[in-house]
């Protein structure tokens, strides 16, 4: 009998990931380790889970264990500093987003109509919402981003608020869940009236919080690659990128705040284009899985006589 942590001291030896074949993992998941909803987007990812400082990713086949320098539940701060810095972020939804994408068009059609629980219809209607907000953040950032503070996100927080709010009384007969849910809509919706009412505030606020964000995590990172540089299990060069990177967005927030807002802005919408287009791939690739299915399908004739 074999547990997921018993296949990972290799994790403590300086291996950046261990990868744990689901076949190996004779007993399940202790209690200790806690389902995540917020992660950095991984390929092929299905459930996270956390324990400590160890971070599991569950795929359909295997467990891809990493671990963290600090426990998110204990020290939030430097978990967002060192352990997820925005750069890495990008990065790693690019090459999600590229992974996924690539697998979806390689995948045997009858297997991905198989695989798919909606039509190709709905999933084409999603990629071309996915482009639609990404054409109208272009157009933002080409012409005049207030909207998206002004209105956008204020309408957004809102409606999430309202949302959480209708949900909790479609809960009332739960009582303790859905008066925590309408307590929680309704921060949602007063904090949304904020935004209508302070916007060029919480702007200034949000800038103030990517420069301190980007500059404490060039300081970790740059420290740890020149400090660490034999013995850095993504490597000195990635490690000091990173750094780099994250000094550079820190100087333009301090420097030229609208300028990296754009940046951000643009960065946003190509990542939903990528979605949107690997999106509508995948929903072409289901339009011709079914067709192909209904091909094969024989009509079946009366009998003679």
């Amino acid at each position: 009998m074999s547990t997921l942590e018993s296949y990972l001291d290799a994790l403590h030896q300086g291996v950046f990931q261990v990868v744990v074949p689901k076949d190996l993992v004779t007993e399940p998941l202790d209690p200790a380790w806690k389902r995540s909803a917020i992660n950095v987007p991984s390929p092929g990812t299905i459930a996270s889970y956390r324990k400590g400082q160890y971070h599991a990713h569950e795929t359909a086949t295997e467990y891809r264990v990493h671990l963290d320098r600090y426990d998110p539940e204990k020290n939030p701060i430097m978990h967002l500093i060192d352990d997820a810095p925005l750069i890495l972020m990008i990065h790693e939804t690019m090459e999600t987003i590229l992974v996924t994408g690539r697998d979806a068009t390689r995948r045997d059609p009858r297997q991905r109509l198989a695989d798919q629980q909606v039509s190709w219809r709905l999933r084409m209607g999603s990629g071309v919402l996915l482009w639609v907000i990404a054409t109208i953040l272009l157009i933002l950032a080409f012409t005049d981003l207030e909207p998206v503070f002004t209105v956008i996100l204020p309408s957004f927080v809102l409606f999430l608020g309202l949302l959480t709010i209708a949900k909790g009384i479609l809960q009332r007969d739960r009582k303790e869940q859905g008066n925590k849910e309408i307590v929680r809509g309704s921060l949602m919706a007063g904090a949304a009236i904020a935004l209508f009412v302070f916007w060029e505030l919480y702007l200034i606020l949000m800038l103030l919080i990517l420069a301190v964000w980007f500059f404490a995590s060039a300081a970790v990172t740059l420290l740890r690659a020149f400090r660490e540089r034999g013995n850095l299990p993504q490597g000195f060069w990635y490690t000091l990128g990173l750094g780099v990177s994250s000094l550079v967005l820190g100087v333009l927030a301090v420097t030229l705040p609208g300028w990296l807002v754009d940046l951000l802005v643009f960065l946003f919408a190509g990542l939903v284009l990528m979605a949107g287009a690997f999106t509508l791939l995948d929903a072409w690739g289901l339009r011709n899985a079914a067709r192909l299915m209904e091909g094969d399908e024989v009509p079946v004739t009366a009998p003679h006589g």
